[in-house]
């Protein structure tokens, strides 16, 4: 599969076989996401692999009844994504990162999302909990999890609900269009 083509058909996957990433595949998401572009090669990234079942339960817990509650707990493969706040850059880097590792992901045939737990103004609270069980440095971000797996059901959109290019895109300053 090519780039551009992952890009066109990637979706959330959300529902997953009850069938474990394989160690060579694990190694090339993690690779995709180590390899990442960054503002200035600070890499403010990291990585948790998230083993335990009573861990991902754990976090699960924090989410109380929300949709990602149950996604979570029925994940193959469950990363914390890790940002170091002393780079300005910090989130964006961490997040391309983390949109390599789905790309690489889905060209394997494993699927994933994003889990950033439960509606606001819980989620801040969820964080600061999720911190303390992934024994997180004070000075560590935690953004988001994500899971992967092997979707339940293959399947791929032939074209996706999203905002016409011109109504996204400006030619020198925001809001001059092109003629």
């Amino acid at each position: 599969m090519k780039v551009q083509e992952a890009v066109l058909t990637n979706i959330a996957v959300r529902d997953f076989k009850n069938k474990p990433i394989s160690d060579e595949h694990l190694s090339k998401i993690l690779e995709a996401g180590r390899l990442c572009q960054s503002g200035k090669n600070l890499q403010p990234w990291y990585f948790i692999i998230i083993q335990s079942r009573k861990i991902i339960d754990e976090l699960a817990d924090l989410m109380k009844g929300d949709i990602d509650e149950e996604r979570t707990r029925r994940a193959p493969l469950v990363i914390a994504i890790v940002s170091d706040p002393r780079s300005e850059l910090h989130v964006m880097d961490a997040s391309r990162a983390a949109q390599n590792m789905t790309l690489v992901a889905w060209e394997l045939g494993i699927g994933s999302t994003f889990i950033s737990g439960p509606e606001p103004p819980e989620r801040s609270v969820y964080r600061i909990k999720a911190k303390k069980i992934l024994k997180l440095p004070e000075n560590l971000n935690f953004l988001e999890l994500m899971i992967f797996g092997y979707p339940t059901v293959w399947r791929t959109v032939k074209k996706k609900k999203r905002k016409p290019i011109q109504d996204i895109t400006f030619i020198d300053t925001y809001g001059s269009r092109p003629v």
